[in-house]
C-alpha cells in the first residue's frame, strides 16, 4: 500500500469526537465539492458516500477510503474543471480520514501480517550455493512475479506442481555437481617469468617484436589448462596474430580486441613436454599513423591436474570419526545438512525420518554417500527449505496475537534481507543460544562488512531504481546506435558501481540524487563527453556537465524512463514521483489515447506542445500536472543518456508544489534540500517493503517514522537505514 505521507498533517484533528466533527466540519466540505457526483444516489466512478453511515462502515472499506485519500492528496479530485477545495480544506479532509479511518496508535503498534514466503530465484540460487558449494542452474525454474517493485514479495511467490518438479530437477542437477566436485589447483604465472623475444615489462607485459616467450612448468605429469588473458594494440590492416602453446599442443589465435580477452588451451603434460608460452607473429609499424602493433599479456592462469580423483565435498560429508559406524555417520551428515538447509537445528524426529528414507532406498554394496542422494534431494524440495516465515504458520498462539519473531527466524530475516541467502553458522549459533538480539548491532555490522552484501545492491537497488531493466528494454538502434552495443551494459554497470560505492563508504542516501561524480570507463566517458578516461576499468570521475547529478542522468535511468524512439517527460516525471518520493500517480483512465508514435524521433518543441494539448483534457490534467513539469527538466538528455542537440529544447518545468526546475541538477537540489524529508521517507518505505516482503499499510507509519528519525541522527547514512529497518517493530515482531 503506497502512501503519500509527505502530505500528512503533523497534528491530527483536535476534536475528540470524530463522529461529531464529521457532521459539523467534514460533511459541509464534501457537500460543496464532492456530493454532486458521489452522494444522494449518484455513484460516479463506482463510489458513493451514501454507503458510509458511520466510522465503522468506513473502516470496513478501507480500500475505498484509501482511494478517496489519494485523490485528495494528489488533487485528482474534484476534476480540474470543477470547483476546488482550498489547501486548508484538503488538509482537514485528509487529517480527518487518517484519524478516523486509518487510526494509528504508536504506543500499541501493529507489526502486520506474515505470509509464508517461498525463496525467490535469486535467494534459492544463493542458498543452494552456500549449502552444497554449487551454483544451481535456475533456468529450469519458472520466473518470479513481482509486487511493489520487488521480486521477494510473499503474496506473489506461489508454488505450483510445475514449480515443485522444476525444483526437484534443479536440486538433482546441483547435487550431481556437488558429488563430483574436486578442488582443482589454480595458480597465476607472472608473464615476466617467461624468457625469449624482447618485451616491455611495465604495468602490462607487452610483446613489441615478433617472437616467442616461454618457460618450463614445474608440475607433475597430468592434464592441465592454461588461460592467457590477452589484448592487442592494433595497427595496419591485420589484427594481432599469435600462438599459444602448452606441452605439445599449439593453437593459433587472432587477438582482435583492444579489451582483454581469455584464450585457453588444454594439454597432457609429461616429464619431457611441460613447457608453456606465447608467440607473437605479425609485428608491424604503420608509418602513416605512427601506430605500433603489439601483443599485450595481462595474465596467465594455470589449472590442474584436471584428472585427479574425486574429493569428498566437506559441505555434504564431513570427516568420519574413527570407528564411527554407518548409522552414526549418517546421523552426523543429516544433522549437519538438515540444520543448514532448514536454517535451524534439525530435530531428532527429522533426522530419523530422513535416515529411514536412506535405509529404504540403499542398494546392495552401495556407498553410504551415494545412498544419501534421495534424502538430500527430498530435503531440498521440502517446505522447510523452500519457504520462509514458517514460525508464523506453526505458532500455536491465538490468531491476532502479537509475538516477537523467534531468534532463529530473525537470523533468516536479517540474512535474506542483506545477503539474499541463508544465515551463517555463527549467526545461527547466536540465535540458538538467545544471543542474537543482545548482540544484534555487532552482528549486523559484521554482516554489512561481508562481500555477500553485494546481493543488496543486485536486488534492492537494481529493482528499486529499475536500472537493471535497461538490459532488455527496446531502444531504436537506428536512432540510437550506441545503445545497440556493449554501451548498454556499461550504463547498467555505472549505476551498479555507484550504488556499491555508496554501500562501501556508508554515504548519505541523498548522494543518489545530488552527487557531482559518477563511475565510468573509457567508452562510457566518451559517450558522456568526459575527457581523460582511458581503459575498460570503471573509475570515479567528477561530472564536468553542471546539469548532470547523481543517478538522475545515468544512461540506464534515462533509458528505462524513455520510449524506444524518443524521450518521455511523462515516464521520467512518473519515475521521480514513484521511485524517489513514493508518490506514484494512479494509472491513466481507460480509453485515453497515447501520444502519436514517431519512427523519426520527435522534436522537443513538438512533444511539449502535444503534452500541453493532452493536459487540456480534464481526465488527464491532474496526473500530468504532477509528472510533466518534472519530466521536462530531463529534456536536454536523450534516450541513451547523451546530451541532446537542437535550438528547440525547452527544459523549463515545475513541481506540483510550485518549485521551478530546468535541469536534473536543479531538480536534485530541490529533492536533496526542500524535499529531502519526502525522499528519506520514501527510501525508508522502499527498504522496509523489501525487508518485510510485503507492501506497507497504514499501521506501518510509526515504524517508518522511527526509521527516518534514527537515520536523521546519523546523517541519513545508508547503514543507519539498514540498522533502523532491522530494529523496526514489524521486522522484529509479527501478528499471528
Amino acid at each position: 500500500m503506497k502512501w503519500c505521507w509527505w502530505l500528512l498533517l503533523s497534528v491530527l484533528p483536535l476534536h475528540a469526537d470524530l463522529a461529531k466533527e464529521w457532521d459539523k466540519e467534514i460533511v459541509p466540505i464534501l457537500e460543496n465539492y464532492c456530493f454532486d457526483c458521489h452522494a444522494d444516489g449518484v455513484k460516479k466512478g463506482d463510489f458513493s458516500f451514501d454507503a458510509f453511515t458511520n466510522i465503522a462502515t468506513m473502516q470496513a472499506k478501507r480500500d475505498a477510503w484509501k482511494r478517496v485519500r489519494e485523490n485528495l492528496a494528489y488533487e485528482l479530485m474534484p476534476p480540474i474543471d470543477k470547483d476546488q477545495p482550498s489547501t486548508d480544506e484538503r488538509r482537514r479532509l485528509i487529517a480527518w480520514i487518517d484519524a478516523a479511518v486509518f487510526p494509528v496508535d504508536p504506543k500499541n503498534p501493529d507489526p502486520g501480517r506474515v505470509t509464508l514466503r517461498r525463496l525467490n530465484l535469486f535467494e534459492y540460487r544463493n542458498t543452494v550455493r552456500d549449502l552444497i558449494g554449487v551454483v544451481p542452474d535456475t533456468q529450469l525454474l519458472p520466473p518470479d512475479d513481482s509486487g511493489y517493485g520487488f521480486d521477494n514479495m510473499a503474496d506473489v511467490l506461489t508454488l505450483s506442481p510445475t514449480h515443485l518438479e522444476a525444483y526437484l530437477n534443479t536440486a538433482s542437477q546441483a547435487l550431481d555437481k556437488a558429488y563430483g566436485i574436486a578442488a582443482v589447483p589454480k595458480r597465476l604465472i607472472d608473464p615476466r617469468m617467461m624468457k625469449g623475444s624482447p618485451a616491455y615489462e611495465d604495468d602490462i607485459f607487452t610483446m613489441c617484436i615478433s617472437g616467442r616467450r616461454s618457460m618450463q612448468l614445474d608440475v607433475k605429469p597430468g592434464k592441465y589448462r592454461i588461460t592467457f588473458r590477452l589484448s592487442g594494440q592494433q595497427a595496419g590492416d591485420e589484427k594481432v596474430k599469435a600462438r599459444i602453446l602448452l606441452g605439445s599442443v599449439i593453437n593459433e589465435i587472432t587477438v582482435a580486441n583492444t579489451d582483454s580477452k581469455d584464450f585457453a588451451i588444454t594439454a597432457e603434460l609429461t616429464e619431457e613436454q611441460h613447457a608453456m608460452g606465447v608467440e607473437y607473429l605479425n609485428d608491424h609499424w604503420d608509418e602513416k599513423t605512427q601506430a605500433d602493433r603489439n601483443l599485450l599479456v595481462h595474465s596467465i592462469t594455470l589449472e590442474g591436474p584436471l584428472d585427479q580423483q574425486r574429493k569428498r565435498n566437506l559441505l555434504l560429508f564431513p570427516d568420519r570419526k574413527d570407528g564411527q559406524n554407518d548409522d552414526a555417520y549418517m546421523a552426523t551428515i543429516l544433522r549437519n545438512f538438515l540444520s543448514h538447509a532448514f536454517r535451524r537445528p534439525a530435530t531428532d524426529a527429522e533426522i530419523a525420518s530422513y535416515a529411514g528414507l536412506v535405509k529404504a532406498q540403499r542398494k546392495d554394496k552401495q556407498s553410504l554417500e551415494d545412498a544419501m542422494r534421495p534424502a538430500l534431494e527430498a530435503a531440498m524440495i521440502s517446505p522447510q527449505f523452500l519457504f520462509r516465515e514458517l514460525h508464523a504458520v506453526y505458532s500455536l498462539d491465538k490468531p491476532g496475537t502479537i509475538l516477537p519473531v523467534p531468534e532463529l527466524s530473525l537470523a533468516s530475516r536479517i540474512s535474506y534481507f542483506l545477503w539474499s541467502s541463508a544465515p551463517e553458522d555463527s549467526t545461527l549459533s547466536l540465535a540458538a543460544n538467545k544471543q542474537l538480539r543482545p548482540l544484534l548491532k555487532e552482528e549486523v555490522d559484521r554482516m554489512i562488512r561481508s562481500p555477500k552484501t553485494s546481493a543488496l545492491v543486485d536486488r534492492f537497488f537494481a529493482q528499486w531504481l529499475q536500472y537493471q531493466d535497461a538490459a532488455f528494454i527496446a531502444i531504436d538502434s537506428k536512432l540510437y546506435p550506441a545503445a545497440a552495443g556493449s554501451l548498454r551494459d556499461e550504463m547498467i554497470m555505472e549505476t551498479k558501481v555507484f550504488c556499491e560505492d555508496m554501500w562501501k563508504n556508508n554515504l548519505p542516501v541523498t548522494r543518489l540524487i545530488d552527487a557531482d561524480y559518477t563511475f565510468v570507463n573509457e567508452s562510457l566517458a566518451g559517450h558522456y563527453q568526459i575527457s581523460d578516461v582511458r581503459g575498460s576499468e570503471f573509475r570515479k570521475v567528477k561530472l564536468p556537465d553542471p546539469a548532470r547529478r547523481g543517478i538522475l542522468t545515468h544512461g540506464s535511468i534515462l533509458a528505462v524512463t524513455s520510449n524506444p524512439n524518443r524521450t518521455s517527460p511523462v515516464k521520467r516525471g512518473k519515475w521521480v514521483l514513484e521511485t524517489l518520493l513514493d508518490a506514484a500517480p494512479p494509472p491513466p483512465p481507460p480509453n485515453v489515447p497515447s501520444l502519436p508514435a514517431s519512427h523519426q524521433g520527435i522534436s522537443s518543441a513538438s512533444l511539449r506542445a502535444q503534452l500541453e494539448l493532452h493536459r487540456k483534457d480534464p481526465a488527464c490534467a491532474s496526473c500530468h500536472k504532477l509528472m510533466d513539469g518534472i519530466g521536462f527538466a530531463f529534456e536536454a538528455f536523450d534516450v541513451d543518456g547523451s546530451r541532446r542537440k537542437g535550438p528547440d529544447i525547452d527544459t523549463k518545468g515545475s513541481l506540483a508544489s510550485g518549485e521551478m526546475v530546468d535541469s536534473p541538477a536543479s531538480l536534485s537540489k530541490i529533492l536533496a534540500t526542500k524535499r529531502a524529508d519526502e525522499f528519506h521517507r520514501a527510501f525508508a518505505v522502499k527498504m522496509l517493503t523489501f525487508a518485510l516482503g510485503r507492501g506497507l499499510d497504514y499501521y506501518d507509519k510509526p515504524a517508518v517514522d522511527k526509521i527516518v528519525a534514527h537515520a536523521a541522527k546519523n546523517n541519513y547514512s545508508l547503514h543507519s537505514f539498514i540498522h533502523a529497518t532491522i530494529y523496526s517493530y514489524p521486522f522484529q515482531n509479527y501478528r499471528r
